[in-house]
């Protein structure tokens, strides 16, 4: 685990790469928004997967969040290093490297984690173990922010090694199945969960499949079955 940037400063000298940052959620991500009853205290928020910044982007511009910490970690070289992102101070600490390689203690630290458009990224069984040890991780009254596509969506790498390539499909009972708090479906059926530390109880119903012919209609045909309301953009709560 490499360290980019500590306490908005860069550490070291960036590398130039000739190829690009990488990743763009289509995740609901104004849910961060309106996940907790007061958004005016401190928070501090674990980015991971951050891609381009756009959940960063999204907090520092936000008149009730721009207060709020984020710290970065990505497992592609260009996004740690992109000089564009990281002269906007919008991420607080930066890490190169793999969610899983964060200490535990230090992922308790935060009050909010955010995993946005990253586990579907993952094999089947990484993809298990990062949300249950992601949940074991929480504290007590912390939150996790899953989102993922609800289908096996079809994306290829675009640049050698740059981890964009989809290995996995999520049926939305999966997500369902771990208790979450609320959630909300953006287009092309992209869903966004929060969770808190109750949901480990149910961690083991989460089920990734690895079928390339999970299609959107399938995925469709599970969000009804599970009766899950989905107008885009409006955020369900239990």
């Amino acid at each position: 685990m490499e360290q980019i940037v500590s306490n908005y400063r860069v550490v070291g000298t960036l590398q130039p790469s000739a190829t690009r940052p990488m990743g763009d959620s289509v995740s609901p991500k104004a849910m961060i928004a309106q996940v907790l009853a007061d958004n005016s205290r401190p928070v501090s928020v674990l980015d991971i997967g951050f891609g381009v910044g756009t959940l960063g982007q999204f907090i520092k511009t936000h008149p009730d969040l721009r207060h709020w910490s984020v710290d970065g970690v990505d497992g592609w070289g260009p996004n740690c290093h992109n000089r564009d992102l990281l002269d906007q101070n919008i991420y607080r600490n930066v890490w190169h490297g793999l969610a899983q390689e964060l200490p535990m203690e230090q992922i308790k630290s935060y009050d909010i984690i955010c995993l946005l458009d990253v586990i579907e990224h993952l094999p089947r069984e990484l993809a298990r173990t990062l949300v249950k040890d992601l949940l074991e991780s929480l504290a007590d009254d912390a939150l996790l922010f899953i989102s993922t596509p609800l289908w096996f969506y079809p994306q290829d790498a675009l640049q050698d090694g740059d981890l964009e390539e989809h290995l996995i499909g999520v049926p939305a009972s999966s997500m369902l199945a771990m208790q979450p708090r609320m959630y909300c479906i953006n287009h092309p059926l992209v869903g966004g969960f929060i969770y808190d530390k109750r949901s480990l109880a149910y961690a083991d119903f989460f089920q990734p499949s690895t079928d390339r012919n999970f299609s959107y209609a399938m995925g469709m045909e599970i969000v009804r079955a599970v009766r899950m309301e989905h107008a885009p953009g409006v955020i369900y709560k239990y």
